[in-house]
């Protein structure tokens, strides 16, 4: 056998997962999140999932033990390994927040290979969102924009302008408002850095060679304490509930936000003008610093 045709320790087999890493680091992550989300492994668990051999499955149970000894004990009868009851996670990608997105991205997407260390699976539903059309082509314009600090030459539509009209753009950042994608840009019309959504963009074109602008984005660059407390409408016991749901302290949680997507933030939390005239049961928070936050906001 030659050296080209024989795997690495870093190198999937036939049957490794497409898509893997597979470097050790990668692999002792994979048995820090299996032992927390299924309370167990095996060697196979390894095999399967990396394609490595039964050796090496077992050099990196041995490695995870050095790192975390009192993670793991071995049922003999099961021939598995099992959590104990002291288990900590040693790496960040055991977070549950991590293993929620894995099971949602999953019962959203399932065909898509995000390379997630899921094995059992909780039946999971999701709201179904309403998709936007992205251009591949455009956002591709746009991140070359991006990179080699150029401007870009755009036809932009929006609710104000819904005819829409050409746009010279200086783009350096891209920015998700937890529904949709928009590009953060100097506009050359305005004179002011906005925000654009690209689905809004319907031709994007190179423009030429400008200079970073992204340091004369003041609002970009600036980040703001934004201070929740519960609704002063509710009832003392609703109060408490909220504190609890947002582990505040003091009776108080304390965000940061860039000044630029203060207007995101608000909306999302119930918390803008058109938004004020609900229960408060629905808005559920209100914002300490109030005023210090409308002094800023960015429309």
């Amino acid at each position: 056998m030659t050296n080209e045709s024989k795997p690495t320790d870093d190198q999937p087999t036939s049957k490794g997962r497409q898509g893997a890493r597979w470097g050790q680091e990668r692999r002792l992550e994979f048995i820090d999140y299996r032992l927390r989300w299924d309370g167990q492994i095996n060697r196979s668990s390894l095999t399967e999932f990396f394609g490595i051999s039964v050796p090496q499955a077992s050099l990196d149970i041995t490695e995870y033990t050095k790192l975390a000894e009192s993670n793991l004990e071995y049922d003999t009868r099961a021939r598995v390994y099992r959590a104990t009851d002291s288990f900590k996670a040693v790496f960040p990608s055991s977070a549950v927040e991590r293993y929620l997105e894995d099971l949602l991205r999953v019962a959203v997407q399932s065909e898509v290979p995000y390379g997630s260390f899921l094995n059992w699976q909780s039946p999971v539903a999701a709201v179904p969102k309403l998709g936007r059309r992205l251009n591949a082509d455009i956002v591709g314009e746009i991140l070359r924009a991006i990179r080699e600090k150029e401007y870009v030459e755009v036809f932009y539509q929006s609710m104000n302008d819904p005819e829409g009209g050409e746009r010279r753009l200086s783009p350096h950042a891209l920015v998700h408002d937890g529904n949709r994608w928009h590009v953060r840009a100097y506009c050359h019309k305005r004179k002011d850095f906005r925000d654009f959504s690209l689905t809004r963009i319907k031709h994007c074109k190179y423009g030429g060679q400008d200079r970073d602008r992204a340091d004369e984005d003041y609002a970009w660059h600036t980040i703001v304490d934004v201070v929740l407390i519960p609704h002063p409408g509710l009832t003392p016991s609703q109060r408490n509930l909220i504190e609890a749901d947002f582990l505040m302290e003091n009776g108080e949680m304390h965000v940061k936000c860039r000044q630029a997507l203060l207007v995101y933030l608000l909306f999302q939390l119930n918390l803008n003008d058109d938004q004020a005239d609900q229960r408060p049961e629905v808005i559920q928070l209100a914002l300490k610093n109030k005023n210090e936050i409308k002094a800023l906001f960015q429309y």
